[in-house]
Parts: structure tokens; C-alpha cells; sequence
């Protein structure tokens, strides 16, 4: 499964990424841009993110920005994120979430 999914928010858009690592295994990140400013980072390891994906924080193969992951996960967590970047209630709070990420780490990536 090769996809990049983008979903356009109020302040930050969105981009849902998988690429192929192999038959049965690809990798999966989630990159915000900030529409303002344009820095970009990728979110997947943020706590909302990985509580909303019911990802546990402690497990070392979700510290990383990109996972890799088998294509039930993949399928799983596309389709997790892409209810969580549509949902009107939830994507205020994200944003504010990823508006303090942004001051306390300094995202430095221009797209």
C-alpha cells in the first residue's frame, strides 16, 4: 500500500504517509504543516496522536516518527487517522496540541 493522504485543518493540514518496505510490512507517519509559517514535523510520536491511535507511549517500535508496520496496522491505523483528521469536534483541540509542540520544540522543517 503506497498512499499519501491530505486532510486540510484550520490552522495545520495533514498528511497521512505509507510507503511499501516490503510485502507484508510498511512504514506509516503522520507529517503536520503549519499553514502560517509552513514548519512542518512529523506528529506520530506526539501523546495525543498515539492516544488517540491507542498506541502505548512505552513501546519502542512507536518512538520513532515512522513506523513500520504490517499491512493489518497499516490498514488499522489509516483508517484511525483519517477518522481523526475529518472529525470537526476533535481537530480544534488537536491543533491547539500541536500549536504548544511547536513552541516547546521549535519545529524547524520548511515545506
Amino acid at each position: 500500500m503506497d498512499m499519501k493522504k491530505i486532510f486540510k485543518g484550520n490552522k495545520y493540514n495533514f498528511q497521512i504517509l505509507n510507503f511499501p518496505l516490503g510485502k507484508r510490512q510498511n512504514f506509516f507517519s503522520i507529517k503536520a504543516t503549519h499553514n502560517r509559517t509552513k514548519r512542518t514535523s512529523f506528529i506520530t510520536t506526539v501523546n495525543v496522536i498515539l492516544s488517540e491511535l491507542n498506541i502505548p507511549s512505552d513501546v519502542p517500535r512507536f518512538e520513532e516518527s515512522d513506523w513500520v508496520v504490517n499491512y493489518g496496522e497499516t490498514i488499522k491505523l489509516n483508517n484511525s487517522a483519517k477518522q481523526l483528521f475529518s472529525d470537526k469536534k476533535f481537530l480544534p483541540y488537536l491543533e491547539n496540541c500541536l500549536d504548544l509542540d511547536r513552541r516547546i520544540y521549535e519545529w524547524e522543517n520548511y515545506e
